[in-house]
């Protein structure tokens, strides 16, 4: 006898391959507090602790928990609505692009978010292998070279991605609860031991270096990448509503903890690396577990969404063996520690997915919402390419290059709003609406229909 899920035993779910292909039916599709576990879980990592402490050393606390509350709430309402999209049509991120880009323009943008996240994912595992063995060292005085630990972290990351959202859902269920009590735990013993009255307004020790909109930036630019995977969860809600206030409430209090958890520990003991606080206080053994749960549950989304957009592009295979080979794969390049480049990385890709995000929720909420049916591409209505999509991401991500710093791998000409991954948001967003009007002004009156 197989085992059941919550209705979607496992037998039957590897034999439907995690619905990689076709929408999720509404059968099998979850409760809205499993999915908002997941989102808690994704933004409960390593990077949101780095972010964290950059900002603890840039502003007072105050300041600080307003930029973050502000770039989650502007978060929370793009990725609540690319939510929104995903679970309308029950399909993954890959497949949705084609109602935008077309057939082969969606195949440039899938593989170039699959990539996008193949390193992301190699990145991220690299981060952890350098905590890991950082901690294993001080703790018990094991030795662990940091290459060949983030190559133990990304194997066990792969198992989960491997069988998909089910696993993905499990874990985050364990998972975050765990995180959060810990997390409240060390909150709590460094406030007792350390705490200052004046914390929320005390000025860090180099004094301002960071305005409001800059924090603002950095933290949106930071996350902007994940909003375009947002149907890859999504497309598992219930209903559009459980949807959207998922993905909202994700970001704005899942995202929100652990940075600002950062920032008051960074601001309390004085010690810039959330890791070293752990150690200075006794929690090693803590550390240790927090750091594996927080960055399992957060690589597992990002090979999951990898996994999910190779196989919209290679068919003949299923995609949890897709999935298991860019996990083993991604591994391995975790081990030429390549997270060395982690700032260059996120800022550069977020100029390249950040209008794939514009494009697709201008499409549907303002051009062709009637297109972004299944039934499409079943009968190869869609077509092989929509220009205007590919000449607006394009144009968006050429400005992005443009406006990054040249130290952050970009060309630094000018800037805009300071972070290159919302200035392409904005651009793609605002010429693919342009664009789109003016070419439906311009073709013949003949609208798409898919059949019932």
């Amino acid at each position: 006898m197989s085992k059941q899920t919550g209705g979607l035993d496992y037998l039957t779910f590897f034999s439907k391959d995690d619905y990689a292909r076709q929408p999720v039916p509404i059968g099998d599709r979850r409760g809205w507090f499993p999915m908002i576990l997941v989102w808690f879980a994704l933004g409960t990592d390593i990077v949101a602790a780095l972010i964290g402490s950059v900002l603890a050393q840039g502003q007072t606390v105050m300041m600080a928990i307003i930029a973050v509350v502000i770039a989650n709430v502007i978060l929370g309402v793009i990725g609540g609505l690319c939510c929104y999209i995903g679970a309308t049509t029950g399909l993954p991120t890959g497949i949705i692009t084609r109602f935008a880009f077309g057939e082969n323009g969606a195949k440039v943008v899938t593989w170039v978010i699959m990539l996008v996240f193949f390193a992301a994912f190699g990145v991220t595992v690299g981060l952890f292998g350098e905590s890991l063995h950082y901690l294993l060292l001080e703790v018990f005085g094991i030795e662990i070279p940091v290459a060949w630990a983030g190559v133990i972290g990304g194997v066990l990351m792969t198992i989960t991605a491997t069988v998909g959202y089910i696993a993905i859902e499990r874990l985050s269920i364990v998972a975050f609860p765990l995180m959060l009590f810990l997390m409240g735990g060390l909150f709590a013993t460094v406030l007792g031991t350390e705490g200052k009255a004046d914390i929320l307004t005390a000025l860090p020790r180099g004094g301002i270096t960071m305005t409001l909109g800059s924090a603002i930036s950095f933290v949106v630019a930071s996350w902007m990448i994940i909003v375009v995977i947002c149907p890859d969860i999504a497309r598992w809600a219930k209903t559009r509503k459980q949807a959207f206030f998922s993905g909202f409430f994700g970001f704005l209090l899942g995202n929100s903890m652990m940075i600002t958890l950062a920032i008051f520990l960074v601001r309390i003991t004085g010690i810039e690396d959330v890791i070293d606080i752990f150690l200075s206080i006794g929690w090693g053994l803590f550390a240790i577990m927090i750091l594996i749960l927080a960055q399992w549950t957060t690589n597992d989304n990002l090979l999951y969404s990898s996994g999910l957009a190779l196989s919209s592009l290679i068919r003949f295979l299923p995609k949890y063996a897709l999935t298991l080979i860019v996990g083993v794969v991604g591994s391995a390049i975790a081990f030429f520690q390549i997270h060395n480049y982690f700032l260059v990385y996120i800022t550069l890709m977020g100029s390249l997915l950040s209008p794939i995000a514009a494009i697709y929720l201008v499409e549907y909420f303002f051009l062709n919402r009637h297109r972004f049916m299944f039934a499409f591409i079943q009968d190869k209505k869609v077509a092989p390419v929509y220009w205007t999509a590919i000449i607006s991401w394009v144009c968006a991500s050429s400005v992005g290059i443009m406006t990054t710093p040249a130290e952050e791998g970009g060309l630094g000409l000018f800037t805009i709003t300071t972070a290159s991954s919302i200035d392409t948001f904005l651009i793609a967003a605002i010429l693919h609406f342009v664009l789109g009007k003016f070419t439906s002004l311009n073709r013949p009156q003949k609208e798409e229909t898919a059949h019932a």
